[in-house]
């Protein structure tokens, strides 16, 4: 395989929603789905995240449980997670916690080669920048040289946006989708999945691997059907 292997991990509410119309920083998930996310942080070798997840959330991409810092560390994986964000804009803050939080040789902005330099310039000094593809970032070129860099497992954390493009292309392997007991509603609201949808022939045919519970909360994970 010339990528890495790539598993979605998002949470939604039973409606589908994955944030508030107005993008509220989602906290709908118990502390429990949270240490779930942790021990899929620990388990990847980079997270990719889109322009809009870092402009709205600002994750910082940490581990917050020690005991999946210590079993990161038991699987031989640095402290530090690496961070790629996709951007075709160029439209990001130097500042956001997803840079100031973690030294630039551990984030990548992978953006097009006909972005103008003085709108990277801010960023080449918090991350190492990529320019792949032209008009719109090209993820083909992206995982590739993310597993040319030693990145076996790939985590996905938004938003539906790259989900979406990364499922056209035939990119993702699997989904872990936390489903929280709550409803947002919102026509306009974000989805695990947005862009530009799939007719009903050609819709992405997905397989269950596991199902739990705990409390109200239902954990999904699917492994996409080629």
């Amino acid at each position: 395989m010339d990528r890495p292997f790539v598993y979605v991990n998002m949470a939604m509410t039973a409606d589908g929603k994955v944030a508030s119309v107005a993008r509220e920083v989602p906290r709908f998930t118990s502390p429990h789905d949270r240490q779930r996310m942790d021990r899929l942080r620990a388990e990847a070798d980079a997270v990719l995240l889109g322009a809009e997840t870092v402009r709205s959330d600002d994750p910082p991409l940490r581990l917050r449980d020690p005991e999946m810092q210590a079993y990161r560390r038991s699987l031989g994986k640095p402290d530090g997670i690496l961070g790629v964000v996709v951007t075709a804009s160029g439209k990001l803050d130097p500042r956001a916690r997803f840079f100031r939080q973690a030294p630039s040789s551990s984030r990548i902005v992978a953006t097009v080669e006909d972005l103008h330099d003085d709108t990277l310039h801010p960023l080449s000094t918090v991350a190492e920048v990529w320019r792949c593809g032209r008009g719109r970032v090209d993820l083909v070129q992206v995982l590739g040289r993310l597993r040319s860099r030693g990145v076996g497992r790939l985590l996905v954390e938004g938003g539906g946006e790259l989900h979406w493009e990364l499922l056209r292309l035939g990119l993702v392997d699997e989904i872990f989708v936390t489903v929280a007991p709550c409803l947002l509603g919102g026509r306009l609201a974000p989805t695990l999945l947005d862009g530009d949808g799939f007719g009903m022939a050609d819709r992405t045919r997905l397989a269950l691997l596991d199902l739990g519970r705990h409390g109200d909360e239902i954990y999904c994970r699917w492994a996409v059907v080629r």
